[in-house]
């Protein structure tokens, strides 16, 4: 038997809460921490608007934007971008829009040190984040 149950923005204590009980009674219980057109709406509204144009720009580019799209010049850092992208995907799992355990959309790609030499995003969430974006616009 399979069993979904489906909760918008549950508070944090109820999550824990509902599955505890699931746990004591299914041998294997999964959170859905799949990124859906709400889901994906919700966190591009939550960006500031430079991070807003690391979604779009990716989006537009089926999935990978170079860093020289993005900067003003040159020298100019894209370090605080990078934070608003994370610190959004953590504020929407406190604040019960989606589950602990969700992907970030897009990850900085890069040497691991220095400049960020451009942003990618899954093949599979281009789509996903396309219709968000434009459902965000209207």
């Amino acid at each position: 038997m399979r069993i979904t149950v489906t909760i918008d923005q549950p508070t944090g204590e109820f999550q824990e809460r509902l599955l505890a009980l699931l746990s004591e009674y299914a041998a294997n219980v999964e959170e859905d921490v799949h990124w859906t057109i709400p889901r994906a709406e919700s966190y591009y509204l939550s960006l500031p608007p430079r991070a807003r144009r690391i979604l779009e720009e990716a989006v537009v580019r089926d999935g990978y934007v170079p860093s020289e799209e993005l900067r003003d010049s040159e020298n100019t850092s894209l370090r605080g971008h990078s934070a608003a992208l994370k610190t959004a995907l953590q504020r929407g799992t406190t604040i019960g829009q989606w589950p602990a355990g969700m992907q970030s959309p897009i990850e900085p790609q890069g040497p691991g040190f220095g400049k960020v030499v451009g942003y990618r995003m899954p093949d599979n969430l281009v789509q996903t984040f396309y219709t968000a974006i434009k459902r965000a616009k209207k």
